[in-house]
């Protein structure tokens, strides 16, 4: 095989995975449980100000700290149903059967399942930053004036799913379009725009355009946690080979959990099993911004290589997982 021959053997196989992404992005979006999850999040982060009664003495540290932990946890949700939805049940009904039919490999098959379902999380992801920055910025003050906080940020933030629901409606009312890709569609569209308006507006409501009208140090945390997002998005899809949403949901939660407490596990009599979990507690860096600290940059590089060598392994798992299962 010549050199050219070759190139546009790659070619052919990359372009055929980015179209299974595509497609599988677009199924989820119709997804009622993708749009449920999806809201339940956003709107969670939502309503922490409105129940927060103790600033921790720093403010704004409940509603940044619950709405990272409201992202990571409702996001292994979110892509463990992604995967069973765009893998497991398509193996059960056989839809599978028709794409590698073609000439797809299983490998290629599923990183565009990969892909497809880190797009959806990669919108959940957003969403819920943009809840988190609004949150963190609305939670009370202390001001000479007494205790303040921006209550027409707070109704925004309130208002933005019902309004994305009720657009979504419109559209599937009147121009036929999928209502659940449309409020998708929608909830990402008025996230941009909350944080637009809160980069113009202060927390005073006097038009004040600067990037301090947020705190933009939950970012980079934020970052760690879409990198933990796309390692369970690897192995749930890895377990969707084998096995539907209940399970998957359980095993990722479980991976979770033994992830946060691997310093106490290894201190118990089979702590050498921690070395094989996923190490959690290197994407959960809350802790970093307390006191007005911040993540150090360098450090965002060195979870990137870890989280991608994880994914690596999770898909590698799942390759050999998907091989090896009869497809009728």
């Amino acid at each position: 095989m010549t050199w050219r021959h070759a190139t546009g053997a790659v070619a052919s196989q990359i372009r055929r995975m980015l179209a299974i992404a595509t497609t599988t992005s677009i199924e989820l979006q119709g997804q009622p449980a993708v749009l449920l999850v999806t809201l339940s999040g956003f709107v969670a982060t939502a309503l922490i100000p409105l129940l927060q009664l103790h600033s921790f003495g720093e403010p704004g540290r409940l509603a940044r700290d619950g709405g990272l932990a409201y992202q990571m946890v409702i996001g292994i949700v979110l892509a463990a149903i992604g995967a069973a939805t765009t893998l497991h049940d398509e193996i059960d009904s056989g839809a599978v059967s028709s794409a590698i039919s073609k000439p797809v490999s299983r490998d290629v098959f599923l990183l565009g399942k990969w892909l497809g379902v880190m797009r959806v999380v990669l919108r959940f992801w957003f969403c819920a930053l943009s809840a988190i920055l609004v949150a963190e910025r609305i939670a009370e003050r202390m001001t000479p004036d007494g205790p303040a906080t921006d209550k027409p940020a707070q109704l925004a933030l309130l208002l933005a799913p019902a309004l994305a629901l009720i657009c979504a409606g419109y559209r599937h009312n009147r121009k036929g379009r999928r209502f659940c890709k449309g409020a998708l569609d929608a909830l990402a569209a008025l996230s941009a725009a909350l944080l637009a308006l809160a980069f113009v507006f202060d927390r005073t409501g006097a038009a004040s355009p600067s990037l301090a009208n947020l705190d933009l140090r939950i970012v980079p945390v934020s970052v760690l946690v879409l990198m933990s997002l796309a390692v369970n998005a690897a192995i749930a899809l890895a377990l969707a080979t084998r096995l539907g949403a209940a399970p998957s949901i359980a095993i990722c939660l479980a991976l979770l959990f033994l992830g946060l407490a691997s310093d106490a596990i290894r201190l118990l009599p089979f702590g050498f099993l921690s070395v094989i979990l996923p190490d959690v507690q290197s994407f959960w860096m809350c802790d970093s911004l307390a006191d007005g600290a911040s993540l150090p940059v360098g450090y965002l590089g060195a979870a990137a290589i870890y989280s991608l060598s994880l994914v690596a392994v999770a898909l590698g798992g799942g390759m050999l997982s998907l091989r090896r299962r009869e497809i009728a």
